[in-house]
């Protein structure tokens, strides 16, 4: 009986031994860890599972800061809607600007000024101011003055360029040199049926520009077509093209349509 009393004794004492050795063990094991990374173990009671959202984000910030968390800020409160407006009318849109015109009750040419059409027409140096001298030899004329202005004034002078559209020096991928005359024109005045006969332009027929520098360019027609009034699309630029455009009004003597020759750079 003594013997048994002992021998339970020494099974709990060695029963608590074990006990504390494998805590022991544990808590070394843990330290152990912790020192090998350099870091101070942390515990601290963000324990949600949820996705990071702003909220959540600023109680993590309040904790690592060793302060009190965040509470989340009230909605705010709805913006004041605008107090409803009668509804605007539509502006009216100004009227588009017709191409170059020509003033319909123009004496018509008579016979002796037809036959100056088909001779040579050449109008000799530039006239100070001009930008460019025109030479279209199938037309005859030669060094006709083109003016940088579409003013009225200047249509009377000779051929027009158009100010918005390109000049044959300009540094660009393409180019449109839109230049306009009368097809009939006041008499005894340079833009007298200066392009009269454009319509019989042919594909290949030469146009030349030249500056008061010298400076050449050529083109060869490539295209004739008939536009309305109001088709100011053709003085836009075409893709990879490097053009000259030439305009006057048709057909006579109503002028109500405008007709385009195409010239591309050679």
């Amino acid at each position: 009986m003594k013997a048994g009393l002992i021998g339970l004794s020494v099974a709990l004492v060695l029963a608590v031994a074990a006990a504390g050795f494998g805590v022991f063990v544990l808590r070394g094991g843990l330290e152990g860890a912790v020192a090998s990374r350099g870091e101070e173990p942390t515990f601290g009671p963000l324990t949600r599972t949820d996705p990071p959202g702003k909220a959540w984000q600023e109680e993590v910030r309040a904790v690592e800061q060793k302060s009190a968390p965040v509470q989340p800020r009230p909605d705010p409160r709805p913006e004041p809607q605008p107090e409803s407006q009668p509804e605007s009318q539509p502006e009216s849109q100004p009227a588009a600007t017709p191409l170059p015109v020509e003033v319909p009750d123009w004496p018509e040419p008579n016979d002796g000024e037809l036959a100056e059409v088909e001779e040579e027409r050449d109008y000799g140096d530039l006239p100070s101011g001009a930008i460019l001298g025109l030479t279209v030899d199938a037309l005859g004329v030669s060094n006709a003055p083109v003016w940088g202005s579409d003013a009225p004034e200047y249509l009377d002078r000779g051929v027009v360029h158009i100010p918005e559209t390109s000049l044959p020096w300009i540094e660009a991928p393409q180019r449109n040199t839109f230049l306009a005359a009368h097809r009939i024109g006041y008499p005894g005045t340079e833009s007298r049926l200066i392009f009269y006969e454009l319509d019989k332009l042919q594909n290949g027929d030469r146009i030349v520009l030249e500056d008061p520098e010298g400076r050449t360019f050529e083109y060869e027609v490539s295209e004739m077509f008939v536009v309305g009034p109001y088709d100011s699309w053709v003085m836009g630029q075409v893709v990879d093209r490097d053009m000259v455009t030439l305009q006057i009004c048709t057909p006579i003597p109503t002028f109500e349509k405008r007709l385009i020759v195409r010239a591309d750079r050679v």
